[in-house]
């Protein structure tokens, strides 16, 4: 296990026992999803930062307590659609990663899409693409598991028979390299999509989740998963400072970058001056707007 993983869960085990408030506002949430102004990189960084405290506060409160479990059953009503839209939006961005910056990188010649459309079972292909999250990979989610049962207050350590610890052995110091950027996003769109399916819908929220039995079978592991997902993110943060220290590598990437842009906004001027010429009001497709703020975001990464 490196030391992030284990700083990760340490750091949830310690603000769930404070039982954080819920200060989700929905002007912030409507900021931080639509801001355009900053990189895709610190983009990405403040909504984790927002999926991280949303989870924290919906999901601590007092278990024994049967007003406990009201009031976080109505938080977790109203907070679904807000953990939903994040983690929907942070897979966005992975997407635009995987697809447009690792290509950048020359880490990918084709786009996954692309490769899975040209392949005899294009869901086979995906599936198994996206497939990083191996049998040790899950071990190291049971032991969090186990330890966040152990640790946090409000979980029941009677009902965690299930789980065990595992023999693990912390390593200080990892070594990642540029190229290891790819499978790393990839386990993250793993994880997001296995949190999400702990997120569901405000019509499908139910009491009886929050029924002793049942919360302290699908809530541990939505902490174990956010703190996975944060330790990746981690060491995504760690590439992404070498591809800066790396003058030569940056240089090219933005030389790109700037090329693609200029060559996006080309397209834009020309099609608004096509709606002018038909003397019709329109509206310029989203998607020709959301390429070319990519780009240009990803140039201050």
């Amino acid at each position: 296990m490196e030391k992030r993983y284990l700083d990760s869960y340490k750091r949830i085990v310690s603000e769930a026992n404070r039982l954080p408030k819920n200060n989700l506002k929905g002007k912030n949430l409507k900021s931080a999803l639509s801001s355009q102004n900053i990189s895709v990189e610190r983009k990405k960084q403040q909504l984790m930062k927002l999926l991280h405290s949303i989870i924290l506060s919906t999901l601590s409160f007092d278990s024994n307590s049967a007003s406990g479990r009201k009031k976080a059953l109505a938080k977790l009503k109203n907070n679904s659609q807000a953990i939903r839209l994040t983690i929907h939006k942070l897979k966005s961005i992975n997407n635009y990663l995987e697809e447009a910056f690792l290509r950048e990188l020359g880490l990918v010649k084709k786009p996954l899409v692309v490769r899975a459309a040209s392949s005899r079972s294009p869901e086979k292909f995906l599936e198994k693409e996206r497939k990083t999250i191996d049998k040790n990979y899950l071990g190291l989610i049971e032991h969090t598991i186990y330890k966040l049962m152990h640790e946090i207050v409000f979980f029941d350590e009677k009902l965690f028979k299930n789980y065990s610890q595992k023999e693990v052995k912390v390593i200080n110091k990892e070594k990642l390299e540029i190229k290891d950027l790819k499978n790393i996003l990839k386990r993250q769109s793993e994880l997001f999509d296995a949190l999400e399916a702990k997120m569901p819908p405000k019509n499908n929220i139910k009491s009886m989740m929050f029924t002793k039995q049942n919360f302290h079978k699908w809530a541990p592991l939505a902490f174990a998963l956010l703190s996975s997902i944060e330790a990746e993110c981690g060491k995504e943060n760690s590439i992404f400072l070498m591809v800066k220290r790396n003058k030569s590598l940056r240089a090219k990437i933005e030389k790109k970058i700037r090329y693609v842009a200029k060559e996006k906004e080309k397209m834009l001027k020309l099609k608004e001056k096509r709606i002018l010429a038909m003397e019709k009001i329109g509206k310029i497709e989203d998607d020709y707007r959301n390429a070319f703020h990519d780009y240009v975001s990803a140039s201050s990464l």
